[in-house]
């Protein structure tokens, strides 16, 4: 109500709602923006801002293709609300490779993706270094990177003010500036506000950060926050404390100079460790832990896919939205090419179930129908338990796609976990039902095994 009694309370649906309270909802719930009113006076928008800004600022990262945005978070525990903005990977290079090194590994982050439940899982940005501290020697490796790069944000890492302004000379769409420490933090926030830039800063614990802020909050209010990443043996338990402090302090207590995003870099385990092999599981872990407590954004090293998949499948479990029902249409899906001797199998529409079931048979090539039946999202031991996997559920899709006209037999094919509703779904449907697999995995081998590749009528 609080939103609410800020609008002008016209309901004229300039802003794409019918109702002033409709968009007073939509603003606390982030889906819309309190500049699209267009009836709002100065004093009324400065304070709506205001109201709805949350604890966490949202700090934009380069422009347009290129931009990714941090921080906003509101609650420490997602089923509160969720959370908002998934941490960006980005990868690094250093200014002491080989111009063809560089390169190499840009087109490697550049072209890194997974596909996982329905989802391409892709890094976000590269991080150049200076190793060397010659100014001409950054602004070639910065070059390199953003000429090698399309969508991928930028970060600049260097503590010498000339070299970053190298950089900055041949890319200055917003890239991210870091490190500033006690010793350079005044002629970098300079430096990040002169050309418009976010800043990162770094200590080496949490509280000597607060003068960091204090002393760059003059100059920009676009701030990262690194309260110094451990690297040893208590490397996960310690940086995670840390994090974990600033986000308290920052959501609990309202502690304003801990109200940005935070920073992690696990890329010094590249020269940390004698083994590449040993620094990417360092890396990997270190980041995966980090991803549950607070990061905001990630600055690894490594490029190796199973180095990577941990952190960004962590990620993208630990963004999903809890108020959005993770389900796919029920329905028909075909898979590889059926006919009507293809097996029919029956699986819920939970989004993680439908995805595993529909990978691993096109995996296994097999060429099948799958019969998606409604259970609200939910996954099939779940739903077997909750009444909501029924031989009445499996009939209504099965009238509704017309599967008896598409093939020439009558066997239905559920999975392990449903075997207890067997005899519902035969009753129901009048087809014979074959009780599967409990690992969708196993399919293939089972449905080859069983005869069950090819049904004739």
């Amino acid at each position: 109500m609080d939103v609410y009694k800020l609008l002008p309370g016209h309901n004229c649906g300039a802003c794409g709602c019918s109702t002033c309270m409709e968009f007073a909802t939509k603003l606390v719930n982030r889906e819309a923006d309190p500049e699209d009113c267009p009836h709002l006076d100065e004093d009324s928008l400065r304070k709506l801002k205001e109201l709805i800004s949350p604890p966490v600022k949202e700090v934009r990262i380069c422009e347009g293709d290129r931009s990714v945005v941090v921080g906003g978070d509101e609650v420490l525990f997602r089923h509160e609300l969720t959370f908002f903005n998934p941490p960006p990977v980005f990868c690094t290079v250093y200014d002491d490779m080989d111009e063809e090194e560089i390169a190499s590994k840009v087109d490697r982050i550049q072209s890194f993706q997974v596909e996982r439940v329905g989802e391409v899982l892709t890094l976000d940005g590269v991080a150049v270094v200076s190793r060397k501290g010659d100014p001409e020697t950054f602004a070639k490796a910065v070059e390199i990177a953003v000429e090698g790069s399309e969508d991928l944000a930028i970060a600049l890492v260097s503590k010498e003010v000339d070299v970053l302004r190298a950089g900055l000379d041949v890319f200055d769409e917003r890239p991210l500036v870091y490190p500033a420490t006690e010793e350079n933090v005044e002629p970098l926030a300079a430096l990040a506000a002169e050309h418009d830039c976010p800043l990162g800063l770094h200590a080496d614990d949490v509280e000597d950060l607060i003068p960091l802020v204090v002393k760059a909050s003059e100059h920009t209010e676009d701030l990262l926050l690194d309260p110094g990443t451990e690297f040893g043996p208590y490397d996960v338990v310690s940086t995670t404390d840390k994090l974990s402090e600033i986000r308290k302090a920052a959501i609990e207590e309202e502690f304003e100079p801990f109200g940005y995003p935070t920073l992690v870099t696990t890329f010094p385990y590249a020269f940390l460790e004698d083994d590449p092999v040993d620094a990417g599981m360092r890396e990997s872990y270190l980041a995966s832990a980090c991803v549950l407590r607070y990061a905001d954004l990630i600055i690894m090293d490594t490029v190796e896919p199973w180095a990577l998949l941990p952190v960004l499948t962590q990620r993208q479990c630990v963004y999903t939205d809890p108020r959005e029902p993770q389900a796919v249409e029920p329905g028909l899906y075909k898979i590889g090419n059926p006919d009507e001797h293809s097996p029919v199998l029956v699986t819920t529409n939970f989004k993680l179930t439908y995805h595993c079931v529909a990978g691993d048979l096109e995996d296994g090539g097999v060429d099948c129908w799958l019969l998606v039946i409604d259970t609200g999202g939910l996954a099939v031991d779940v739903s077997v338990a909750g009444g909501q996997f029924t031989g009445e559920a499996v009939k209504e899709v099965m009238e509704e796609t017309g599967i008896e006209e598409k093939v020439a037999h009558r066997v239905l094919i559920i999975p392990g976990k449903a075997a207890a509703v067997k005899g519902d779904v035969e009753e129901a449907t009048g087809w014979e039902v074959i009780v599967g697999t409990q690992d969708s995995s196993e399919l293939p081998e089972f449905l080859e095994k069983e005869g069950l590749a090819r049904i004739e009528g």
